[in-house]
């Protein structure tokens, strides 16, 4: 088998600087995208619309949904 690790030292330097790159990128991302504000609006959002559909009361917490303004 032949040794890559020691005939290609820039190659080595170039993966290892990728890893340490998307490693962090990968978790910034993930918390980004799971965050809770974002996920709890869009569940009063579909559950507003499913109350709509089935044409029962929406309590107040779900009536000015609409005015909230996400930054």
């Amino acid at each position: 088998m032949n040794n890559w690790f020691s005939t290609s030292p820039y190659i080595n330097l170039v993966v290892l600087i990728l890893i340490a790159l998307s490693i962090p990128f990968a978790l910034i991302s993930i918390k980004i995208l799971n965050n809770p504000r974002k996920k709890s609006y869009n569940d009063k959002a579909l559950l507003k619309q499913l109350l709509e559909g089935f044409g029962l009361e929406i309590p107040l917490e779900l009536k000015d949904l609409e005015s909230k303004v996400i930054k």
